[in-house]
């Protein structure tokens, strides 16, 4: 056992395995001891503000790329008992992160979900970083040169077909996949014409453009389903709530986060 693991076994001993408590833009929020310190306490700021503003108690929500639990926790603790959130992670390493996460947090009202969510149902190849299991990058896009990254079977899922496997109508949406986010948004057109919920989408160009796809198939799928598109975070000179031109979203090459109403 390394130094750093024994540390996090005494540490978890220490606290009854109860984890340790954070306080991340408002929330207090329990980590296993390993991950205390994954995020600053101002992470996306902007973004969690708007998760104030936009959910009330009894709204339900589908998380998308889950990761470890910060969102699906934040957003359990806002929608109370009467909510419910289902949230998606295809990660096995972070998956079984994920659900430390929400256990320590006594997140009832949250179903996590070991898989993928596209265009279809059925099998992909995901692909995932071999160099850190917490990593937020795994994809269902590959290619990328930049890390080392090994592929393995996934159950695919839809936006739509979630919302009938789990009875949820959802008023959020939060997707968060890597550059696979037009098949994401292709898979739930039925969902957007019907509860027409708010999505938290984030934008990364270089992978989308890596799958082959383009940030003007999004603009014009969001547009085409009666999207109002803003930015969700600060981005230099630009105020987050900015409404964005067509112009304005397709020319960036950079991540970025916006609010679709």
């Amino acid at each position: 056992m390394g130094i750093k693991n024994f540390v996090y076994s005494v540490l978890d001993w220490i606290t009854f395995k109860k984890g340790i408590s954070r306080n991340i833009n408002g929330f207090k929020i329990r980590f296993t001891p390993q991950w205390s310190r994954y995020f600053p306490s101002d992470y996306e700021k902007e973004n969690y503000a708007c998760l104030k503003q936009q959910l009330k108690t009894g709204d339900q929500v589908i998380d998308i790329g889950a990761h470890i639990g910060l969102f699906s926790v934040v957003c359990s603790q806002l929608v109370g008992n009467e909510g419910k959130i289902v949230c998606f992670e295809p990660t096995p390493g972070t998956y079984k992160l994920l659900q430390q996460t929400l256990k320590l947090n006594h997140c009832e009202n949250v179903i996590p979900v070991q898989a993928a969510v596209s265009n279809k149902e059925g099998k992909a190849t995901f692909y995932i970083s071999t160099e850190n299991e917490g990593n937020n990058s795994n994809s269902l896009v590959g290619n990328n040169k930049l890390q080392k990254m090994e592929g393995y079977d996934v159950q695919l899922k839809t936006i739509d077909s979630i919302v009938a496997e789990y009875s949820i109508r959802p008023n959020l949406i939060k997707v968060d996949v890597e550059g696979a986010e037009l098949d994401t948004l292709k898979g739930g057109l039925n969902t957007f014409s019907g509860s027409k919920p708010k999505i938290i989408l984030g934008l990364h160009p270089e992978a989308i453009k890596r799958k082959g796809d383009s940030l003007e198939q999004i603009w014009d799928l969001l547009v085409n389903a009666s999207f109002e598109i803003y930015l969700a975070v600060t981005y230099e000179d630009e105020k987050s709530g900015a409404k964005l031109s067509k112009e304005d979203f397709c020319r960036r090459e950079l991540l970025f986060d916006v609010i679709c109403l």
